[in-house]
């Protein structure tokens, strides 16, 4: 009960801190109170611990054995956006095409964002060494991200679900490459991203905005 009320003031200092204009004034499909990230993902590791080394040596690993342009295709295919996937879609998947689909999944990706923003602030994880950002490294944002967005993004097109999968772990994982996340952050943003959509599924707007996508990439071919 400590951890809940703790994680759940941690969210709300998140939420009403000053904020760019940009940032959704409110949840659209889920309720905090829903998914307590405290107690559904494991606690990141422990300073100095076993874990954490393994952690930090596989960051190591990955950022001294990247090429420049590996980290250039990863920095470029950083950006959260449902438009992301259109590799593993077609041509017709742009925002112009689709913007019912644009405003459906920016407001998953808001949700989310919400979610995880008050994870980082209760854990308040150091990043990597070298990372521009010195905090908020657990959950990974990015990964939750990937996660809810390809398993909603399959549901509307399940023809493409292998592809889409792929694409998303590749999204996630590149966040290790880039010298930014912990694999445990990645792990456990991939988690948190997954409860969150199987949470929204069950909301009434969630569905009936779902059915205006899917009626949409139905008129653009996809």
């Amino acid at each position: 009960m400590i951890a809940r009320r703790t994680f759940v003031a941690a969210l709300v200092a998140a939420l009403v801190a000053p904020a760019p204009a940009s940032a959704a004034p409110h949840y659209y499909y889920l309720n905090p109170k829903q998914i307590d990230l405290a107690v559904l993902l494991p606690p990141p590791p422990l300073a100095s611990s076993a874990e954490e080394q393994a952690d930090e040596a596989q960051v190591a690993a990955a950022v001294s054995a990247r090429s420049p342009a590996q980290t250039t295709e990863a920095e470029e295919a950083s950006k959260r956006s449902v438009f992301f996937f259109a590799s593993s879609i077609g041509p017709n998947f742009t925002a112009a095409r689709c913007p019912l689909t644009l405003r459906f999944f920016g407001r998953i990706q808001s949700d989310v964002k919400g979610l995880i923003d008050g994870a980082k602030v209760y854990w308040d994880r150091p990043r990597p060494d070298g990372a521009q950002k010195r905090r908020g490294s657990y959950p990974s944002g990015h990964a939750a991200f990937a996660a809810s967005t390809a398993i909603v993004l399959s549901l509307l097109l399940p023809d493409k679900r292998e592809a889409i999968f792929s694409q998303a772990r590749v999204f996630a994982e590149n966040r290790i490459l880039l010298g930014l996340h912990y694999p445990s952050d990645v792990a456990s943003g991939w988690t948190a991203g997954t409860l969150a959509a199987y949470v929204m599924m069950r909301n009434r707007a969630f569905t009936h905005d779902f059915n205006a996508a899917k009626a949409e990439l139905r008129r653009a071919n996809l």
